[in-house]
């Protein structure tokens, strides 16, 4: 009797993409009303906060060159100043870490 293939992992973990969607609904999905300076600085902080985050969770599965490259992909997508989940970006990132939608 053969054993069952193990689950294939997906390209973020669970949590980096929580973090990601996270981030960016924080900080843009609220809809404030932001002139282009704190827009920019909210850009850069959303970026720093989803890098940190990714990084510190895919570093504990991934080497960590990878963990880098994980974490500047989600940075890059939650640093965008627009909300990216009801978006082709928010479905990636749900795809590509695993996460389904509540009722799935």
């Amino acid at each position: 009797m053969s054993e069952p293939p193990a689950p294939r992992r997906s390209f973020f973990e669970p949590p980096s993409g929580a973090v990601i969607l996270g981030v960016d609904w924080l900080c843009f999905g609220l809809e404030w009303q932001l002139g282009p300076v704190s827009m920019a600085v909210m850009s850069l902080a959303a970026f720093a906060a989803a890098y940190v985050g990714v990084w510190r969770i895919q570093a504990r599965v991934d080497a960590p060159r990878i963990a880098h490259a994980k974490a500047l992909a989600g940075a890059l997508a939650a640093g965008v100043p627009f909300p990216v989940a009801g978006t082709v970006v928010g479905a990636t990132i749900l795809a590509l870490s695993g996460l389904k939608r509540p009722g799935r």
